[in-house]
């Protein structure tokens, strides 16, 4: 004899949950959380920290540097002396073409005020260049705890 799994009557309640609505609405959640994420991680924004005084190594004196200082206004200075864009180019061509053992560090010193984008263009010719040894150099913080 087969069993019939129909109620008998039609207005008696049920005593079993449906979560197949609940699961449905879990899955959605859990799907568009997960496409939403990476969308708010690309536009959060930070301030970058102040380095404390224990982090990096100490400089080396047999380690030889040269200095690129960005000022307030983007205008370069090589070392002692102001340079325009294209004599920094040169600079960083006359450094590639040193032994790679030989070669100083490049370490650009820019002002906290200065738009990004001048720090990234030096970089980009140094990389331009095939200069590998390119650090840049942030303040430390002295009272140990960041601002």
């Amino acid at each position: 004899m087969a069993r019939n799994f129909s109620r008998r009557h039609k207005m008696t309640p049920m005593s079993e949950i449906n979560v197949t609505p609940l699961l449905d609405l879990c899955f959605c959640l859990l799907i568009i959380f997960m496409i939403a994420t990476p969308v708010l991680e690309q536009t959060t924004r930070i301030e970058l920290p102040v380095a404390s005084a224990k982090t990096g190594a100490p400089a080396a004196t047999e380690t030889k540097y040269r200095f690129v200082a960005i000022d307030r206004h983007g205008a370069y200075h090589l070392d002692d002396g102001a340079v325009s864009p294209e004599n920094l180019l040169a600079a960083f061509a006359d450094i590639a073409r040193l032994p790679a053992d030989e070669q100083p560090i490049v370490r650009i010193r820019a002002d906290g005020q200065l738009e990004y984008q001048k720090v990234v263009a030096v970089f980009d010719m140094a990389k331009k260049q095939g200069l590998t040894k390119v650090a840049i150099d942030t303040e430390v913080d002295q009272g140990g705890a960041a601002k």
